[in-house]
């Protein structure tokens, strides 16, 4: 795997997960790596009127499926390589509004364990460093080598 910041996991590698892993719907959302710290990571969802409800409000939904994209990008990271883990639970509080901007989520695993991870992030308008919303995920991690007999 290529390391453009020193990580196990570039830049490269997640927008290569992303393109690859990820459903053609997560795809379309148009997400970009903007930035890997070595507990976790930020991803770029661009202002996107298909993604906004009334008044330029970018909608719930659009940003949930960042924030549980962006943590499995995170636990890809912390991983050093992508693993199939799946969404066991997602809960999101909405603070407040982003309208009309790109949104940053920044995603962080708090703990990896062999079974399930826990992941959370914040997400907050591109220009706002205020945060508009928090989400917490747990996922089932698969056991990884050779199948037991």
């Amino acid at each position: 795997m290529s390391s453009d910041s020193g990580n196990a996991i570039g830049k490269t590698d997640l927008t290569a997960i992303l393109r690859d892993a990820f459903a053609p719907w997560v795809q379309e959302l148009n997400l970009s790596v903007e930035e890997i710290v070595n507990d976790g990571i930020t991803v770029r969802m661009p202002t996107d009127t298909r993604l906004s409800r009334i008044g330029g409000i970018v909608a719930g939904q659009a940003m949930t499926a960042l924030a549980d994209t962006t943590m499995v990008l995170a636990l890809a990271s912390h991983f050093g390589g992508f693993r199939p883990v799946a969404t066991v639970d997602l809960a999101v509080s909405f603070m407040r509004a982003i309208k009309s901007s790109d949104v940053l989520c920044e995603a962080r695993v708090r703990r990896a364990g062999r079974s399930l991870a826990f992941v959370c992030a914040e997400l907050r308008a591109a220009a706002d460093p205020q945060i508009a919303a928090v989400a917490n995920g747990t996922f089932a991690v698969p056991e990884t080598g050779a199948p037991k007999p």
